[in-house]
């Protein structure tokens, strides 16, 4: 070789060791391939088979706008505490209760000695600082949540230019999908009849949420009834409610009835439009995100159940909602610049009619039954004393101080509980906090959803499950969900937008999964606690 090729070869090896190396083209494609904007819409009590049960009657622009994108047929939570708040944890952590910590609605607070909310914080104080008597009294954050949610992830990969907004009826279902670094949770106070928030995000509303709640959109309903829509199935146009005649358009009574209604969702989008336009959001290359709760749903759901035809008109009407959505959202930020994901954060059960008229099970049990089991074996056992301290959701907290002062042993006391709480008709297991802790809980499908729900430090000592088709105090003509059961689990899960894949996808999914495949496709680190997988089949490469 010659001594000048020598050197020529030389020179051009060290150029390529000081150029930059090229990237694979995902990588290098990741940013400018993602939305402008992400709108992760929850649906409160939104079973999986209502999407094909009033399907027919969808129109365009709605439910069938997303039903065109990836739909996964097969979706259940792996837990057993199928409640909003847990649900709308899960959903943006990508994680169960047993890792992010929302173990229910509410639980009962040993240190506290009382039921705590799990969006309460003596901390935080509402906005406006007056809210209306209806409004819980506590200040509301996310603390409680443990870990981060997409949205965190979202704020993190971009020096938080990216806007994480959220919106919803309820306080936990606006709070926690957000997650500790959103920039805005907004709520409904139905005795204002406006949104509001909290002073974890801001010290005062924004001057267009002052604005939006002086001119009142409920106001555009009075007046007006809540009559099925002609084409709801069963309903043969009837009338379900109106407001008083004789009180007042927006009065306290017209609030409280309208709170009842499919309308609450308009008014909620209509707020959501809104927050799109003064938020900025989806208006520079930087993704933001948007979640929005509907969770009137949830209200009517439990007062008529499943299969009545107040739902299946809300349904309805929540289909025509939604595209009417979409069509300003078109307007606002272009379809084709926006990511959506449609899921739920529960299901639901039959009504306990519905249950014994088609034999499907009990339906309900005396809401009173298994604490005065527990109480008389507690009882008989260790003679009179005030051994529960609570009974919140499905876990029983025993007053362990009164059992150390007879110097029982805690473990004996919850199996003394669980067996109690088994004796009762209409209970399926009790597991007890001992078998839970040391890992003895039978690895069965059962046995995974409740440890799934187990958190050492809020949990109580027994987690009772009652049996299929089985509520404790439910109305017969009302309905209840938070078992592990598939009639409150199984939740649609649809991911619509460029990085999707259309399809119908029957393969098994849970909710965790959401979080999982929107943080691959957007090339963002996982959640601190996800478990779960992004969905491949459904992903497009880019």
């Amino acid at each position: 070789m010659s001594k000048r090729l020598s050197v020529a070869l030389a020179i051009l090896g060290l150029a390529c060791f000081l150029a930059p190396h090229p990237q694979p083209a995902s990588a290098a494609s990741a940013v400018t391939n993602r939305p402008k904007l992400v709108v992760a819409i929850v649906i409160d009590q939104f079973r999986a088979d209502y999407l094909v049960r009033f399907k027919p009657e969808f129109a365009e622009g709605g439910f069938n706008l997303l039903l065109g994108g990836a739909y996964f047929v097969n979706c259940r939570y792996n837990y057993a505490t199928t409640a909003t708040g847990p649900g709308h944890a899960t959903l943006f952590t990508g994680t169960y209760a047993n890792i992010h910590g929302i173990i229910g609605n509410e639980w009962y607070d040993r240190s506290a000695r009382r039921v705590v909310n799990c969006v309460e914080d003596p901390q935080a104080k509402p906005v406006p600082p007056e809210p209306s008597a209806k409004v819980a009294h506590y200040g509301a954050s996310p603390r409680r949540l443990l870990g981060s949610t997409i949205g965190d992830e979202l704020r993190l990969a971009s020096d938080f230019q990216s806007k994480v907004v959220t919106v919803a009826l309820k306080d936990r279902a606006a709070i926690l999908p957000g997650g500790h670094t959103a920039n805005a949770a907004f709520w409904y106070d139905s005795g204002a009849g406006g949104f509001v928030s909290s002073d974890y995000y801001m010290s005062s509303l924004p001057a267009w949420v002052v604005q939006f709640n002086q001119d009142s959109p409920v106001r555009d309903y009075c007046g007006k009834s809540w009559q099925a829509l002609p084409e709801t199935p069963g309903a043969a146009g009837q009338v379900f409610s109106a407001p008083a005649a004789d009180q007042p358009c927006p009065g306290d009574r017209y609030l409280a009835w309208l709170d009842g209604t499919p309308f609450m969702n308009d008014v909620e989008l209509k707020f959501a439009l809104q927050a799109i336009k003064n938020e900025h959001l989806g208006e520079d290359d930087v993704t933001d995100l948007l979640v929005v709760g509907l969770s009137v749903n949830d209200y009517i759901g439990h007062r008529f159940g499943p299969y009545s035809p107040q739902v299946a008109d809300t349904t309805l009407r929540t289909d025509r909602s939604l595209a009417a959505f979409f069509t300003q959202l078109d307007q606002l930020v272009g379809l084709k610049n926006v990511w959506v994901a449609l899921s739920a954060d529960h299901g639901v059960a039959p009504t306990p009619a519905f249950i014994k008229e088609h034999r499907l099970g009990l339906g309900s049990i005396d809401r009173g039954a298994v604490k005065q089991a527990i109480d008389a074996a507690l009882t008989s056992a260790y003679g009179q004393g005030n051994w529960v301290e609570s009974v919140a959701a499905d876990c029983i907290y025993l007053n362990e101080d009164a059992l150390a002062k007879r110097h029982v042993s805690i473990a004996t006391a919850e199996d003394l509980v669980a067996q109690a709480a088994m004796s009762v008709a209409g209970v399926r297991v009790a597991f007890t906090r001992t078998q839970l802790m040391k890992g003895e809980v039978p690895n069965s499908p059962l046995g995974r959803k409740v440890a799934n729900s187990f958190m050492p430090g809020r949990a109580g000592n027994v987690f009772v499950v009652l049996e299929p088709y089985t509520m404790a105090g439910v109305p017969e003509t009302q309905t209840n969900h938070g078992t592990p059961w598939n009639y409150d689990a199984q939740v649609p899960l649809i991911l619509w937008g460029s990085a999707f894949e259309p399809g119908v996808y029957a393969g098994p999914c849970e909710p965790i999964d959401l979080v999982a495949t929107l943080a691959a496709a957007m090339r963002l680190a996982q959640p601190s606690g996800t478990q779960g997988r992004p969905l491949t089949s459904a992903m497009r490469a880019h």
